[in-house]
């Protein structure tokens, strides 16, 4: 990019969905610029553009060749240079070729990423520890995390309820095989006085580049062992469930690098929910716990951390009140909107936009 983009030219985005329907569309740059009042295009190329953001289904291979004179801000919200070299990395290039986003074959997707990441002017990412990995090739790495004003806050509870236990977690259908670390515990928590694991999430589950060879959810955790309901994933259903739930559990693979290096949004939605969170023992998560002031008890590695630390806030209902309170202040107040609006004013003053 050459010289600082004014205000008044034109600002493209490149979306996830053609619709903004998506998370990553709904809770990053779009919200950001419907915040702030800032008109921008959805893009497919960069003609008579001034600054476009890229959303990581940008093609690659196309925009990498953008003109110097066309400022670009490549978000990359998850931990893209943590993930290993498996047969799924290897052949994304191919992948993605064949579903659309590409409009040519890759044979080394990553390679082909990071050409992108240096061509940019600004790279977005979610956690501190990516924007020091990114250093490696980008100079104006910041660190963004969702948006998250679609969901209205829920105060926390404090009553003691039947003794029964209604445990929530939301997400993509591809990590519910994180939820296996927990079962042993939520197992033996179901047997003194009941418990139900509620998943808010894809309905279906394709097993095949995200397309192909769909099983019902349902059928996926029914030889769980425990009880299971399942909601289709929508804010007004989340929040339905939050409200009448005790506790959250966020649980993610800590042999894999990629899931390890995630960031804390999914705690700042139970948080802004007004419960308690059990957690993988994750920088991010950790990261989340200090801000809110919270002990590392909830931090669990083991599957003896999931029994004990669910198995405390099982027993006191005091405990998950003051402790759901102090998330809640953590999510409105220091990860609250404000604060990641602030994070992309950065990311445009960083070129001379704002």
């Amino acid at each position: 990019m050459t010289g600082g983009h004014g205000v008044g030219g034109r600002i493209g985005y490149v979306p996830l969905s053609p619709d903004l329907s998506v998370p990553g569309d709904r809770r990053r740059f779009p919200r950001y610029a419907a915040a702030r009042g800032i008109d921008v295009d959805l893009v497919k190329d960069w003609e008579g553009l001034s600054l476009v953001v890229l959303s990581s289904e940008a093609d690659i291979t196309r925009w990498v060749g953008a003109p110097p004179e066309t400022g670009l801000i490549l978000d990359l919200p998850d931990a893209f240079l943590d993930e290993r070299r498996t047969p799924r990395s290897l052949t994304r290039g191919f992948a993605k070729w064949m579903a659309g986003p590409l409009s040519r074959p890759v044979l080394d997707h990553r390679r082909a990423a990071v050409r992108l990441i240096q061509r940019a002017d600004a790279v977005v990412c979610s956690t501190p520890e990516q924007a020091d990995k990114l250093e490696r090739f980008t100079g104006n790495a910041h660190v963004v995390l969702d948006l998250h004003g679609e969901v209205e806050p829920l105060a926390p509870r404090s009553a003691a309820g039947d003794g029964r236990l209604e445990v929530v977690w939301e997400g993509m259908h591809t990590t519910l095989v994180a939820i296996e670390q927990v079962l042993p515990a939520l197992r033996r928590l179901s047997t003194p006085s009941g418990l139900t694991l509620h998943l808010v999430t894809d309905l279906r589950s394709p097993r095949f580049m995200n397309r192909f060879g769909v099983r019902e959810v349902a059928e996926i955790v029914a030889a769980w062992g425990i009880e299971v309901r399942v909601h289709e994933w929508s804010v007004r259903n989340l929040r339905n469930v939050a409200m009448a739930a005790d506790l959250a559990i966020v649980p993610v693979e800590l042999d894999d690098p990629y899931t390890v290096g995630k960031p804390e949004n999914r705690m700042r939605i139970f948080w802004r929910l007004g419960l308690p969170v059990v957690v993988s023992d994750t920088p991010s998560h950790r990261r989340a716990m200090n801000v809110a002031g919270l002990s590392d008890q909830a931090l669990c590695t083991t599957a003896d951390d999931w029994m004990e630390a669910l198995g405390r806030y099982a027993e006191d209902h005091e405990l998950r009140s003051v402790d759901g309170e102090m998330g809640h202040v953590a999510a409105l107040g220091p990860y609250g909107d404000p604060t990641v609006l602030a994070g992309w004013d950065g990311v445009l003053s960083s070129l001379g936009v704002l």
